[in-house]
């Protein structure tokens, strides 16, 4: 991307030294992050790799092991060793194809509160425990979506569908709800020694943490996310960031609701800074589609609402970029980024809506390989379409070098295909099974929505 250049990616370079310095495979996350899903008593320190379960003698003794399981800490000693735990594949795809790439080892290591620490972890003793530095914390699944995408672990609407239709007649599953037969699914009126044990970590854990993320289910209509806001009101944590993850799809009540203790909590210095997480990878129809439950004209009224609560206000968007974004699709949110970014006037260097564009990586039939090789020209001309506007050609509204750079490598993850060819095979099948099933159970119609994907269709057709 020539005439404009984004000095954090230098940044980024000198991080991914330092690391390679320990092991390829040595990455901060390991330490420095944890995502609880205290419904499940699941964690992990990364979203690409699959949670793993804390083990409940653990926390019994140790109530810091909701992080320092005896299982990361395995991982931890591999990457001390300079080995690449296996879990970690998403970046080791991205760091194995041809030529010099940027994997989220290196992006999230170079993160502030990451980075600081790096002399005293690679020095640290792989049985030590350790306080992250970043949290993200699940209440419960509770959620007014669905997204094709998710899963019943993550969205109740997701659960209730599964309880009335029965299971998808697919090779993986990624929409069993056994997890709640199995006593591993703790209910919001159930005891939970999950979140016992957090509680009783909590006044260890808050000395060190920096950033706290409260995700769900959809956290906005979860009262322990209003009950954490108060919480802070009462006992302020000045040096603590507070992020929100949510949907933006419910009742612009809610939207409010967190907008005024939010705002309150920093005009009083009570918390250090807040930022605002959502997913969205499309717009219109095709995004309607892909997140059901999603509100075109309600998520950009909320958003809205947010911003025009205070001009420091800014909101990140999560696009989980799958093989229905390519064609004719992933343009469409691009469009109204630059739209949101006029509107929503950017101080040079600094937008108020931006984006990230993570390759989805399970399940398989929403994987970017199982498109045919047609369709890489449509997402070339994405890459185009970013170049064409990009911030030194088109203005401050435009696009950056890291958010091209990203999509880069999703494109070079369609030529490149770290994926099995059996993976793609079944993803196939299972496309065209899955499809129909859920036109029938949503009542949509994905050939009327997605026509320009009639002939990827009618090749997972073909496999049956």
């Amino acid at each position: 991307m020539p005439n404009y250049y984004d000095p954090m990616l230098d940044e980024v370079r000198n991080t991914r030294d330092k690391l390679n310095k320990v092991g390829k495979g040595f990455c901060l996350m390991k330490w420095q992050t944890e995502t609880l899903y205290l419904h499940t008593g699941d964690n992990h320190s990364c979203y690409h790799p699959r949670p793993h379960r804390i083990p409940l003698e653990e926390i019994a003794v140790n109530p810091s092991a909701l992080h320092n399981t005896s299982w990361k800490k395995q991982q931890r000693k591999k990457m001390l060793e300079g080995g690449r735990p296996e879990e970690c594949y998403y970046c080791w795809n991205i760091e194995d194809l041809e030529g010099d790439h940027i994997s989220d080892r290196m992006i999230h290591s170079n993160s502030h509160y990451a980075i600081e620490d790096y002399d005293t972890i690679k020095n640290l003793n792989w049985e030590a425990d350790w306080n992250p530095r970043h949290l993200e914390v699940s209440f419960g699944n509770k959620c007014n979506f669905k997204c094709i995408y998710c899963c019943p672990q993550a969205s109740s609407s997701w659960v209730d569908e599964i309880q009335r239709f029965g299971n998808h007649d697919l090779s993986y599953d990624q929409y069993g709800i056994n997890f709640i037969k199995d006593g591993s699914y703790y209910s919001p009126e159930a005891y939970n020694p999950y979140i016992d044990a957090f509680w009783k970590w909590w006044p260890d854990l808050i000395k060190d943490l920096r950033v706290l993320r409260i995700t769900g289910g959809e956290c906005l209509i979860n009262p322990n996310t209003y009950k954490m806001l108060d919480m802070l009101d009462e006992t302020p944590a000045p040096n603590l960031d507070i992020h929100i993850n949510s949907n933006m799809g419910m009742a612009t009540k809610f939207v409010e609701k967190m907008t005024d203790k939010i705002n309150k909590l920093l005009d009083e210095g009570k918390i250090g800074n807040f930022m605002l997480f959502s997913s969205v990878e499309s717009w219109d129809k095709k995004a309607e589609y892909i997140r059901s439950g999603f509100d075109c004209e309600l998520w950009e009224k909320n958003i809205k609402t947010y911003l025009n609560s205070n001009k420091h206000n800014s909101i990140n968007l999560m696009c989980t970029y799958h093989n229905l974004s390519v064609r004719n699709s992933f343009k469409l949110l691009l469009d109204k980024i630059m739209e949101w970014r006029t509107e929503f006037l950017v101080t040079e260097g600094e937008s108020r809506i931006r984006f990230d564009t993570p390759y989805l990586k399970e399940p398989p039939w929403f994987i970017l390989p199982t498109l045919p090789d047609s369709y890489l020209d449509d997402q070339k001309d994405i890459l185009k379409y970013i170049i064409k506007n990009r911030i030194d050609k088109i203005g401050w509204h435009g696009f950056n070098e890291m958010e091209y750079e990203k999509m880069k490598r999703v494109t070079n993850v369609m030529i490149e295909n770290p994926f099995t060819d059996e993976q793609i095979e079944n993803g196939r099948k299972d496309f065209y099974k899955f499809i129909n099933e859920n036109d029938r159970r949503r009542n949509v119609n994905f050939l009327e929505t997605f026509p320009e994907y009639e002939d990827f269709y009618e090749l997972c057709k073909q496999r049956q």
